[in-house]
């Protein structure tokens, strides 16, 4: 009795043993290529997921992947701003797989301080604005064009002289001495200047708010972080031999005057007041000082762009020039800018160049106003005796002792 159970115990130890193999040779490797749907180009760094499950793998330089499965497996292929396909596979068997752009998933990929990530996996404070959101208008800095888009972002100018950058504090960062300024990164180049570029010239901005998101600018990052990516060429609508695929022309002009003046007395008033007063000295002359010192102010831009490419290569390029007269009489700016984008892939595209290059001229007429010295013409224009004439009898300025 005991050998017939050892017997029976033996055989199936043996049938087990035979069994596991089988089981395994099931699986096997499957093997394949991701390209765009589009130009055939290779996506390195694509996601391969089993579905289901949290086994996977990455394509390689190559665009190349490789992967243990069983027989049906189902498959999940994603790459950022490209829809995600899921496909039925078998062992030992290589397929290829062609990803379709995704212009909906594009809208949703917002720009950190390391990298892109999607704006539903994103949980630190950021916000972005695309070009279209901008203001729109003649823009003297290219921070007013977001100003009043975002919340927690308080952009201001303490007046109207075009010189006068703005102040930006996001989240009401304050400081005594030390600058609370947020960051500027534009096309990956931290502390870079923004008046250097043209509203017209911004692809979008992204503002990091709190701590975690601007981590990797150290302290620098401290009073939050805006980052500003600028146009590129365009690959699509090419045309055979063409240098250059689109064109744009802009030119915009406005007028703005002062609001609001000081209620002063008039030359009449002055004079009934001082009727008794032997010192009072009368000029002979009814002048609104306030009138002398401000003016309608103008301005305008002009902004030409051009932009061309293929499926390897783009440029972007863009001219500026603009004028503004402030409402102040002596402040005025005068701006001209020249911003080159180029990019080229190679080895398929696996390995991608760009360059930027920004250049800028400026000449500022300035006035000091914010003061109570000689020099300062609204202190100025506050106290002069509104009997004094502007010019004497020889056309040049009437002096006072």
């Amino acid at each position: 009795m005991t050998r017939k159970i050892a017997y029976r115990f033996m055989l199936s130890i043996m049938f087990l043993i035979f069994l596991i193999p089988v089981g395994y040779a099931q699986q096997g490797v499957v093997s394949g290529t991701i390209t765009d749907a589009d130009d055939g180009s290779l996506l390195p760094g694509a996601s391969v997921l089993i579905k289901g499950t949290t086994t996977g793998t990455t394509t390689d330089i190559d665009g190349k992947f490789s992967l243990t499965v069983d027989p049906n497996t189902i498959l999940v292929i994603s790459y950022i701003s490209y829809a995600s396909q899921e496909i039925t596979v078998q062992p030992n068997t290589t397929i290829s797989i062609a990803l379709e752009s995704d212009a909906e998933a594009l809208d949703e990929v917002i720009v950190i301080g390391y990298g892109v990530q999607k704006k539903e996996d994103k949980t630190g404070a950021v916000s972005s604005i695309e070009s279209g959101e901008l203001n729109a208008g003649t823009i003297t800095d290219p921070i007013q064009a977001m100003q009043g888009k975002v919340a927690g972002v308080s952009i201001t100018k303490k007046g109207g002289d075009p010189n006068d950058g703005f102040s930006v504090r996001i989240r009401g960062a304050s400081g005594f001495q030390a600058s609370t300024e947020p960051l500027y990164v534009i096309d990956g180049v931290p502390g870079a200047d923004p008046t250097m570029l043209a509203p017209e010239d911004i692809a979008s901005y992204n503002i990091l708010k709190d701590a975690a998101s601007a981590a990797i600018y150290g302290s620098r990052g401290s009073n939050g972080v805006i980052i500003i990516t600028t146009k590129r060429g365009s690959t699509e609508n090419v045309q055979p031999g063409s240098f250059v695929n689109v064109v744009n022309f802009s030119l915009q002009a406005s007028m703005e005057n002062v609001l609001n003046t000081v209620d002063m007395l008039n030359a009449d008033q002055i004079r009934s007041h001082n009727a008794n007063n032997i010192g009072f000295i009368d000029g002979g002359a009814n002048t609104n000082w306030q009138d002398e010192i401000y003016r309608t102010g103008a301005s305008h831009s002009a902004h030409l762009s051009f932009s061309g490419g293929n499926s390897k290569s783009y440029y972007n390029a863009a001219l500026t020039n603009a004028k503004w007269d402030g409402v102040m009489r002596g402040t005025a700016k005068k701006r001209n800018t020249f911003r080159l984008n180029v990019g080229h892939g190679a080895l398929d595209n696996s390995l991608r160049f760009s360059a930027n290059w920004i250049g800028m001229f400026e000449d500022n007429d300035q006035e000091n106003y914010d003061g109570w010295g000689k020099d300062d013409i609204i202190y100025q224009a506050l106290q002069r005796n509104p009997t004094d004439p502007v010019y004497n009898s020889s056309g040049g300025y009437y002096q006072t002792n």
